[in-house]
């Protein structure tokens, strides 16, 4: 796409205070400082925005060129899929690429079996992952991040964990890919081959100037939520709106918020619903 990109988004005329996302963030992606947020240690149902974290840990653990067996298990994923079938073979990263960029659910299972041998044993590793980014508020049950009463998260932590991928250069890559093409091999021995092209989910893409991830997430419980990235100059900064039904446009104004912020533009807000001690915290381990 030749277009330049535009920042329609940011048009929207309210200040990053009137946000009706139930929780909110804005951290310095460089530093870990918190720009502004609301809400942001409340613990909520995180969609599917719990697939960042499936893939950090796939492209830490896996080898993104093996070719993976998809299972009955992975096949009764309910919610938005591949439609992948029982003995059918895809390369692990190709499951990389369905995850961040189609949200498949199917695709987030198949390869944390891979990877893990179990799905018990992969999400044990997320939660391992999750407590040694200083994600305190977080638990996860599954690595698709359907609805589950101990399944949880925060603003705060998913921008911790938003900040940790990002710096894997092949997870940077892929979340602001706009679209990608992928094979599944059917039939015996993988004789067959079905072909895909998935677009992203993610509308900031191309259409605000700097976007550069990161994933979208929606149940009916969790409501609307969005991590999202934007790369200006040298600075990156990472919003992150969950149960927000306007999270395009609000994501916009928070990010253009923060580079006015940096640039000394605009005056600081203060922090809104978090407790003492909650502000300008760092690396998170």
């Amino acid at each position: 796409d030749s277009r330049a990109p535009t920042s329609d988004f940011s048009l929207y005329s309210i200040g990053p205070e009137e946000l009706s996302a139930a929780s909110a963030l804005l951290m310095d992606g460089d530093t870990g400082a918190i720009l502004f947020a609301r809400n942001h240690r409340e613990r909520r149902p995180p969609a599917s925005t719990t697939k960042i974290m499936t893939a950090l840990l796939i492209l830490e653990e896996g080898r993104l060129d093996d070719k993976v067996v998809i299972t009955e298990r992975a096949t009764g994923v309910g919610g938005t899929g591949l439609g992948l079938k029982r003995g059918q073979r895809i390369r692990l990263r190709d499951l990389l690429w369905a995850m961040l960029l189609r949200s498949a659910n199917d695709a987030a299972l198949a390869a944390a079996e891979h990877v893990g041998g179990t799905e018990e044993r992969f999400v044990a590793r997320m939660n391992s992952k999750a407590i040694s980014l200083g994600m305190e508020g977080t638990h996860f049950t599954n690595p698709h991040g359907l609805d589950h009463p101990e399944h949880y998260s925060t603003a705060y932590d998913l921008a911790l964990l938003a900040r940790q991928a990002q710096r894997n250069p092949t997870f940077a890559r892929m979340v602001q890919t706009r679209e990608v093409r992928l094979e599944i091999e059917t039939g015996r021995n993988g004789r067959g081959v079905k072909r895909k092209l998935l677009r992203t989910h993610n509308r900031l893409l191309g259409q605000f100037f700097g976007a550069d991830g990161v994933k979208t997430g929606y149940t009916e419980r969790a409501g609307r939520c969005l991590v999202a990235s934007a790369t200006r100059g040298e600075h990156q900064l990472i919003a992150v709106l969950l149960n927000d039904s306007y999270r395009w446009t609000e994501a916009a104004v928070l990010l253009e918020y923060g580079f006015a912020l940096l640039g000394g533009r605009a005056p600081s807000l203060r922090i809104l619903g978090g407790g003492p001690g909650d502000t300008q915290k760092g690396e998170g381990g």
